[in-house]
């Protein structure tokens, strides 16, 4: 198996995130755009014209040339709030012309660019002819072999065995836990269950999974944590939560935690979003 490269691997991360990042920027821009056609408005009924600043001994001047005329008329201190729109109008007709040619600009690249162009040359080789070719940077099946291999599951051996058995063919403590994997597996995001993670004092513990995002190659681990009821389970948990924080993961980042009760079971459409937001 081809190794996977460091470099490749933080340029894969950085090409991955530029469609999402551009959709973020135009929705910016559009914002914005918004935001200009508001303020155009308030302009209504304000003589058409240009704003001129110039200095004399060391003081600044405004001057206002009407459309029509060449004469610049001198604006005096009293009339310093219509100073003020004159100039804050042509700010605002210059930024809305600006922000709607960025626009045009960024749609069509985005509309253009894509993101799998690179991978696709490689990912749609014959199986011989792959054989033979060693590509730029590792395709997804290389990244995902990879990191299964470095992140094997099974690991907790403290417990006793689980018995509840996932649609993958895994085992796992719970039904929230199979109702977890399963979605998990129907995303096809990888995934293992109870890897080992060894905490900040050099202790092992056993997460209830880690998942790849591979998208960007960013390993996160969930933890279910199904008895937020009962109070001992908490004290419990939430020293687990600290340790977790002080050997590196953070929540919202590399870490999800997903909560349950016996009168509010699993959030499905919570898990969702976790999963639209951090693994795809």
């Amino acid at each position: 198996m081809k190794t996977v490269n460091r470099k490749n691997d933080k340029r894969r991360i950085t090409v991955n995130n530029i469609t999402k990042e551009l959709n973020q920027h135009l929705l910016e821009i559009e914002s914005l755009i918004a935001q200009e056609t508001s303020r155009l408005k308030q302009y209504k009924g304000l003589e058409k014209g240009k704003l001129q600043v110039t200095s004399s001994h060391g003081n600044i001047q405004y001057l206002f040339v009407e459309n029509g005329t060449n004469s610049p008329k001198y604006m005096p201190a009293i009339e310093k709030e219509k100073v003020r729109l004159f100039a804050q109008r042509e700010y605002d007709e210059k930024m809305y012309e600006h922000l709607n040619t960025t626009k045009a600009r960024l749609s069509r690249f985005i509309k253009n660019y894509d993101e799998n162009s690179i991978d696709a040359i490689y990912e749609n080789m014959c199986e011989g002819r792959k054989r033979l070719v060693t590509p730029i940077r590792p395709d997804k099946e290389t990244i995902i072999n990879t990191w299964m291999e470095m992140h094997p599951g099974g690991m907790n051996t403290i417990d006793d065995e689980p018995d509840i058995r996932t649609n993958r063919g895994d085992f796992v403590r719970s039904k929230s836990e199979k109702i977890l994997a399963d979605y998990f597996y129907e995303a096809g995001i990888p995934y293992q269950c109870e890897p080992k993670f060894t905490l900040f004092s050099g202790k092992n513990v056993y997460p209830d999974f880690v998942l790849l995002n591979v998208r960007s190659n960013k390993t996160i681990y969930w933890e279910h944590l199904g008895k937020v009821d009962e109070a001992a389970y908490v004290i419990r948990n939430m020293g687990k939560l600290m340790d977790y924080e002080k050997s590196g993961l953070l929540l919202g980042d590399n870490l999800i935690i997903t909560l349950e009760t016996r009168e509010r079971p699993l959030d499905m459409e919570l898990i969702k979003r976790n999963v639209e937001q951090f693994l795809i």
